[in-house]
């Protein structure tokens, strides 16, 4: 008996001197995490990141005690405010869709996505995984972590209503679209979905977010996938938006980054590519994304920055520095 209790405590010490180390350094890196930076008191600035997915690789990451953010803190940090779009669903409620791909986050998700994000898009073509039940789960998460969304809802009222954020008086209102098998996950009148790639109600949303906020920003998921240039179509679409009253467009959906455009003084970034993503039936040697900040300054055009980061075989991104 005394053997095994020998035993017993000897496997419990190794334990302790594993976890404690564990621990204390999680502890640490945690409070290592750099704060989020302000801009001056005259201008706000927006980061923008592409698909965010919280399953798979970067799902197991997180159920292991990663956080898929970390090294790209400082990137995310660096604004007055950090927007997403969010593609997957969080939470268990709903029933599977019939899809090739669906995404379910892992279930310490909405605390991370707190931690680096001040608003999230589920304009996008997974935020129905698992179907409307799934989407007002995901909703009521979100509202419930904090965190603001925009793009989706549990009508088309609520789904084209803009997120208005504001710094020191001055206001911007974004507004989300999904342009990917839109009619597929289309809000209703009365029914959740997204808020669909239409022309004219896009048209109009810009016009009447002008009246609410000093700057107006869609951000879409939209064009082809693992193709480097965009649909004339949605380039004459953008083109629109810009002539509409839009000061930024941002787009994603594409898996990869695609050009720039600046079209009346409106910068116009097609996609972004991913940001957290590692599923894809083909995967070229390198993932990449783009992490765009845009600086609005009274009296002066918009600023536009990119940064790059390179996912790893999990799907979690690191910027590349410049030499």
């Amino acid at each position: 008996m005394q053997a095994v209790r020998a035993i017993v405590m000897l496997v419990m010490l190794v334990v302790w001197a594993i976890l404690v180390p564990t621990a204390a350094s999680l502890l640490a890196a945690e409070a290592a995490a750099p704060e989020r930076r302000a801009s001056p008191p005259d201008s706000l600035s927006l980061v923008f990141v592409g698909d965010v997915m919280l399953d798979n690789g970067p799902g197991h990451a997180i159920a292991s005690g990663r956080d898929p953010f970390a090294a790209c803190a400082e990137l995310l940090l660096n604004a007055d405010f950090t927007i997403g779009n969010l593609e997957c669903v969080l939470g268990r409620a709903g029933k599977l869709a019939l899809k090739p791909y669906t995404f379910r986050a892992a279930a310490d998700s909405p605390r991370l996505l707190k931690k680096y994000f001040s608003a999230v898009s589920v304009a996008n073509n997974h935020s129905l995984d698992f179907g409307p039940e799934g989407l007002i789960e995901s909703l009521r998460i979100l509202d419930q972590t904090g965190l603001p969304h925009f793009g989706g809802g549990k009508t088309l009222a609520d789904a084209r209503r803009p997120l208005i954020l504001e710094k020191d008086g001055f206001k911007v209102a974004l507004l989300g679209y999904n342009g990917f098998q839109t009619d597929r996950w289309a809000a209703g009148e009365a029914t959740p979905g997204v808020a669909a790639l239409r022309e004219e109600d896009i048209l109009a949303d810009i016009t009447a977010a002008r009246k609410q906020a000093d700057a107006v920003v869609p951000f879409v998921h939209w064009g082809p996938e693992l193709v480097a240039q965009p649909y004339e179509a949605h380039r004459q679409l953008a083109h629109r938006m810009a002539e509409a009253g839009a000061a930024a467009v941002i787009g994603g959906h594409p898996h990869i980054t695609q050009t720039v455009d600046l079209h009346r003084g409106v910068p116009i970034v097609y996609s972004l590519g991913n940001f957290v993503f590692d599923y894809y039936p083909v995967d070229p040697p390198t993932w990449t994304g783009w992490v765009v900040r845009l600086t609005f300054t009274t009296g002066h055009p918009v600023e536009l920055e990119t940064s790059t980061v390179v996912l790893d075989a999990a799907g979690l991104p690191s910027p590349v520095r410049a030499e």
